[in-house]
């Protein structure tokens, strides 16, 4: 029998990422697995993403207290990755598919490692992913992300290209009536 508890899609937040997420909801939803989003910065960048959500949370009305240590650094981070990705999925598919989101950094080898790592720490079943239609000149010179993942995960690997053939069909008892 074919199971999938724990799925992964790392997004950029393009288009190829926005269309991979339908995807990884669609089979979250359909396997009842748990779908984690993970989104993948150059490490000073996620430096700057935390220390602003760890500002925002400090300055908060309500929530200083005299006294008590500064904001749980896990919590910075999940807010921070919230903030994030939550815009990727509505509230239900989030209920649905129980999704948690990710900020990884990618250090010097680069997001398609950062991917993978994330994969193996989750133990993920299945990585879904976008990919953009490069140029020879663009794939000779920075390769591509999926290729890597693809080559060194876990797991299977779904990539979606984009623009693709939409398999996903919306469920027909979520479709108002006329």
């Amino acid at each position: 029998m074919f199971a999938l508890t724990r799925i992964l899609v790392p997004t950029n937040l393009g288009e190829p990422s926005q269309t991979a997420v339908k995807y990884g909801v669609a089979f979250a939803r359909q396997f009842q697995a748990k779908l984690f989003l993970v989104h993948v910065l150059p490490a000073r960048e996620l430096e700057a993403v935390l220390e602003t959500e760890r500002v925002l949370e400090v300055f908060s009305p309500g929530v200083t207290v005299a006294g008590a240590p500064g904001p749980d650094p896990g919590n910075i981070a999940r807010n921070a990755a919230r903030e994030d990705l939550a815009r990727l999925l509505s509230a239900d598919d989030e209920q649905a598919t129980r999704a948690e989101y990710l900020l990884r950094p990618s250090g010097v080898t680069g997001p398609g490692d950062a991917i993978i790592r994330c994969a193996k720490e989750l133990a993920v079943e299945l990585i879904v992913m976008g990919k953009h239609r490069l140029g020879f000149v663009e794939h000779l010179v920075a390769g591509s992300v999926a290729e890597r993942v693809i080559r060194h995960a876990p797991c299977p690997v779904l990539v979606v290209q984009h623009p693709e053939h939409d398999f996903v069909v919306t469920d027909p008892s979520k479709e108002s009536m006329p």
